[in-house]
């Protein structure tokens, strides 16, 4: 089995799914909660991103996030991180200051880039432990108590497993999220 193969081929569809979703809403959307405790919509689809980001570039790589260029400053939070323990207000802000269309836009560069450095790591990288308070050195609010909380159970495993869990399981539940919450707002607008 290749399991390589495999990995690609589902942080490939992670990107389908989020870039499905941030074509799909509207502008109202984007920035719509389904229910009193739901995140906005928005913020679901950024988060992702931003996770898919971390987890290659910052984690796997040990490079830059996209997200740290200047071409993309615009896209990160004050507060937000990556979206993992967001408070209720950066989290929503993310939704009200990020357009859809920008965080569509660093979907497709972040895909070209990602999809890439897959495509050409060595099988022996995607096995070796990931470390990530070594790959946080140089951002400590990656380790704030609120943040590690929501990652020290990725500390220490293989890479593709690592990978395998933000950028594909992690993906997938909140891509049903959004979608649950994209019906109901479709719902209840219709009402």
């Amino acid at each position: 089995m290749d399991a390589k193969g495999l990995l690609q081929f589902q942080v490939n569809g992670s990107f389908a799914l989020l870039g499905e979703l941030a074509a799909g809403a509207s502008d109202e959307e984007w920035k719509a909660r389904s229910y009193p405790s739901a995140n906005l919509i928005g913020f679901t689809v950024w988060h992702g991103a931003r996770t898919i980001d971390w987890a290659v570039n910052c984690v796997m790589r040990g490079a830059p996030e996209l997200a740290d260029s200047n071409e993309w400053q615009d896209i990160r939070v004050p507060g937000a991180v990556f979206g993992a323990g967001a408070s209720r207000e950066a989290a929503d802000a993310v939704a009200l200051d990020v357009p859809r269309t920008r965080v569509s836009a660093y979907l497709d560069a972040l895909r070209q880039g990602s999809i890439a450095w897959l495509a050409a790591v060595d099988n022996e990288d995607l096995s070796t432990a990931v470390d990530l308070k070594a790959r946080h050195v140089a951002k400590p609010e990656y380790m704030q108590p609120h943040v590690w909380e929501e990652l020290e159970d990725l500390n220490g495993l293989p890479g593709w497993q690592f990978l395998a869990r933000p950028c594909v399981s992690h993906i997938r539940v909140h891509y049903g999220e959004a979608t649950t919450q994209l019906a109901a707002v479709r719902s209840a607008a219709r009402a």
